[in-house]
C-alpha cells in the first residue's frame, strides 16, 4: 500500500504539497480538501485564484516566502491560512501581523 494511503486509511492528516493543478487534482481525488500551495511566494496570490477557479471548495494553506508585505494578498486571493516562518522573528514585522488575524483584539 503506497505511504499515503496507509496515513489516509490510519486516519492521520496530510497536508500535500502542490504547485501544479494536476497535483491539486490528485489530491482531491484522494479525498483531500486542504493543500499546501509551496512555495507560494513563487506561484504568487494569482495561482491560489486561478486554482480555486476549478476547485471552489480547495482549502489553500499558502507558505513558502511569506511576510508582511505579501501574506494578506494571499489571504484576498483565497487562501484560508498563510503559514509565516521567518517573518515571526523580525520584530519589525512582529506586531504588525496581529492585524492579519481574524477578530483582531482591541
Amino acid at each position: 500500500m503506497p505511504p499515503l494511503d496507509a496515513r489516509l486509511q490510519a486516519g492521520l492528516p496530510h497536508l500535500p504539497g502542490v504547485s501544479t493543478p494536476t497535483e491539486v487534482g490528485r489530491a482531491r481525488r484522494r479525498g483531500l480538501h486542504w493543500v499546501k500551495a509551496f512555495p507560494a511566494s513563487s506561484l504568487g496570490p494569482s495561482w491560489i485564484r486561478a486554482v480555486r477557479a476549478p476547485f471552489p471548495h480547495l482549502r489553500v494553506v499558502a507558505t513558502g516566502g511569506l511576510d508582511l508585505r505579501n501574506a494578506s494578498a494571499f489571504l484576498e486571493a483565497g487562501a484560508r491560512v498563510v503559514a509565516l516562518g521567518s517573518a515571526l522573528g523580525d520584530p519589525a514585522q512582529l506586531d504588525r501581523l496581529v492585524g492579519l488575524l481574524p477578530g483582531e483584539p482591541g
